[in-house]
């Protein structure tokens, strides 16, 4: 009996091994099959699995403006889709969503998608996603709209979709754009992003900075998931940022008297730069140019691409030429005549007529070089030069090389142009050449180039040149500094800088440029006006045809701050004066930049035991400022109205300082009214302010963060 149970357990062992022996042949040989015989069909689907040196991008940097503003910026949209396809679970396959739970919340998503995106009915929402349910649809795109990070986790707090993914087939895919916060502000200046190739302004100038170096790696094909394998990566390099010199508020102010002008004068163009006189820095630059009638957009940088004749402000380098090498003095007389000159040919056989602007009233007759200046007498000009260099031309053209307004220099702008001056070797040189190039004709210069010449006038003789880029940086640090190059340590005796700038300041005092006398800020330039060529009927002055500019400084003090440049070209129906038309740009624009503080110290409200002191409130900035001291209870004197007297205006003693009501507001006043009460402004979206964090009335302390959500 004993035995018998002994023998059947050894039986049950020995099965038992036969078994695991079989067992441990079939995985053995099937290891061997698949090895040698199926080993290079698996390898095969292996491969095919996975796909090799995918592209990683680099973020693209940011472009700032000079107070750390950003003014372009890749950001990243999503796209909203649904996956209404049958997915394996526990080896069975099911429908996602769950029958249930779709009835259940279907009608409350998309209402609610529906108000968020209003691009469709909530009925209509439904419809849709009922047939990619029914149709088992992979790809059921929610709507041609795409939303930002901000709107994608409200939408992922929608009902339905926060159930997660996986359980309602709820997915987005994400898109980069190049946005601009601050829309077309500086847009020829900042550039552009065309199908994720840079065309022009910074973007293309700083275009390998920018979008750094792509990385890239293996990934394996899983589940339609790509898993990347490690040890195949090679890692990108996000793009650095660039720090530019433009100033917003005088970019704004600068872009806006502009374009007011040229609508006022309806005409075809015009650019407008401010430039830092000590450092070169750009703080401003626009060109506006006639879209269709009434309409007005950037199409061109002219302000550094437009070839000129730079006409009555080249006067300025020619006088300063003349004074420096001592061909005449600031009141030395020359005779104008009658307002006409006959310049002859030596030969004596030809000649050609010169004509002052009032000639039709008999000229000015004999004026001396500074009133020749304010007068802006074409006549006068050219006799000075041709005092000193009819005999030997190349003199006058090594003195302008000498003075660099022949510089070369390098903007780092694609599109940038150069002077033209001609060579007495030219076949175009005639007799005429240099008493008209003294006046602005027969040379083509760039405003940029004008305006260089006149900053280093401002600058004490040293001319620097305009720099757009100051700083590279890497996550927030910077790691390059870019300083403007020095062009000429000194352009002309300093002696000659001091009766220059004696001269311009007189054309504001008491010549063409009067209407930019100003009680806030004091202005110092030269009026230009040149006639445009114009085919079949040339130069005539009756075709209507003129360019006009200023070009000057200020403050006009020993330290003048910032130069500007103003070129409006073809007014129509106004009598092309540069003074009003260029000049009042320019002015305006100045007494923004003061009502800001830009020049000096802003306006204290001071309260006596009796009196108060009002704010003054400059025309053209109004309407924010108006805005900013109504919301800040500060009573104020606006140049436009009467005094504001009323009670609710006083200033109010109170120890906590709340935020203002934005919302309503353009990025650019919604932006000037926060950053003048030194909170920093973060933007989202674009058109008007929707909504602002924290809410209007929230305590606030300088520096705090407040984000503002604009929308069309």
């Amino acid at each position: 009996m004993e035995r018998s149970k002994q023998s059947k357990i050894s039986f049950r062992y020995f099965l038992i091994s036969i078994l695991v022996v079989v067992m441990c042949l079939y995985v053995i040989g099937k290891v061997i099959k698949i090895i040698f015989i199926e080993g290079e069909g698996w390898n095969k689907k292996s491969e095919a699995a996975i796909m090799k040196d995918v592209k990683i991008p680099a973020h693209r940097g940011n472009i700032l403006s000079a107070d750390d503003e950003i003014v372009a910026s890749t950001i990243k949209e999503y796209k909203l889709f649904f996956d209404f396809r049958d997915i394996k679970d526990n080896g069975k396959y099911v429908r996602v969503p769950h029958p249930d739970t779709l009835n259940k919340y279907i009608d409350a998503f998309c209402l609610a998608i529906s108000k968020k995106l209003g691009d469709k009915s909530a009925s209509e929402y439904k419809k849709k996603l009922l047939k990619g349910y029914k149709n088992k649809s992979g790809r059921v795109n929610l709507s041609p709209k795409v939303v930002s990070y901000l709107d994608l986790l409200e939408i992922k707090k929608f009902p339905l979709v926060n159930k997660g993914g996986g359980a309602t087939g709820f997915f987005v895919e994400s898109q980069e754009k190049r946005e601009m916060p601050f829309g077309k502000v500086a847009s020829r200046t900042i550039g552009r992003l065309k199908n994720g190739k840079a065309e022009y302004g910074i973007e293309l100038a700083y275009d390998s900075i920018l979008r750094g170096k792509d990385g890239k790696a293996d990934f394996r094909i899983i589940r339609k998931q790509l898993v990347e394998i490690r040890g195949t990566e090679i890692p990108k390099e996000n793009g650095c940022d660039i720090r530019t010199t433009i100033d917003l508020r005088i970019q704004y102010h600068a872009e806006e008297a502009l374009l007011r002008k040229l609508k006022e004068v309806d005409a075809d163009n015009g650019s407008v730069i401010v430039m830092e006189v000590e450092t070169g820095a750009i703080k401003a630059i626009a060109n506006y140019s006639r879209i269709k009638e009434g309409k007005f957009g950037e199409s061109r940088n002219f302000a550094i691409s437009g070839l000129y004749q730079p006409g009555s402000t080249f006067k300025t380098v020619a006088i300063t030429a003349a004074l420096d090498d001592g061909v005449t003095t600031p009141t030395e007389i020359f005779d104008t005549e009658d307002g006409t000159y006959t310049h002859r040919h030596p030969n004596g056989k030809n000649s050609k007529q010169i004509r002052d602007w009032n000639a039709h009233r008999g000229g000015f007759g004999p004026i001396s070089v500074t009133r020749i200046m304010e007068e802006s007498s074409n006549i006068g000009t050219a006799k000075v030069v041709l005092k000193g260099y009819e005999n030997n031309p190349q003199k006058f053209l090594d003195k302008l090389d000498q003075m660099g307004i022949n510089e070369k220099v390098d903007l780092k702008l694609i599109g940038q142009a150069y002077p033209q001056i001609p060579k007495l070797s030219s076949k175009l040189w005639s007799y005429t050449t240099l008493p008209w190039m003294s006046f602005g004709y027969n040379i083509q210069v760039p405003p940029i180039y004008s305006l260089m010449f006149y900053n280093a006038i401002a600058n004490g003789g040293k001319m620097i040149s305009p720099i757009f880029v100051t700083d590279i940086l890497k996550e927030g640090k910077v790691i390059e500094h870019i300083d403007s190059k020095v062009v000429r340590e000194q352009i002309c005796k300093p002696k000659t800088i001091t009766q220059v700038r004696e001269i311009l300041t007189s054309v504001v005092q008491n010549g063409t440029a009067q209407n930019l006398k100003s009680p806030n800020v004091s202005i110092a330039g030269k009026t230009g006006t040149v006639i445009i060529y114009s085919g079949e009927f040339g130069y005539d002055p009756n075709a209507r045809t003129h360019r006009v500019s200023f070009c000057g400084y200020f403050p006009d003090d020993e330290k003048p701050k910032y130069s500007c440049i103003v070129v409006v070209t073809r007014p129509r129906g106004v009598y092309p004066s540069a003074g009003p038309i260029a000049g009042g740009v320019l002015k305006e624009i100045a007494e923004n930049m003061y009502a800001l503080g830009y020049l000096n110290e802003a306006p204290q409200l001071q309260v006596g035991d009796e009196t108060k002191r009002k704010p003054k409130i400059s025309k053209g900035i109004d309407n924010i400022t108006e805005a900013l001291c109504d919301s800040l209870n500060i009573e104020y004197i606006a140049e436009h109205a009467e005094e504001i007297t009323a009670d609710t205006c006083n200033v109010e003693n109170n120890d906590i300082i709340t935020l203002p009501s934005v919302i309503g507001m353009g990025i650019r006043d919604a932006i000037y009214t926060l950053e003048d009460l030194g909170v920093k402004v973060t933007a989202q979206g674009r058109g008007y302010v929707k909504q602002q964090i924290p809410s209007p009335g929230t305590p606030y302390n300088k520096g705090d963060e407040v984000i503002i959500i604009l929308e069309n």
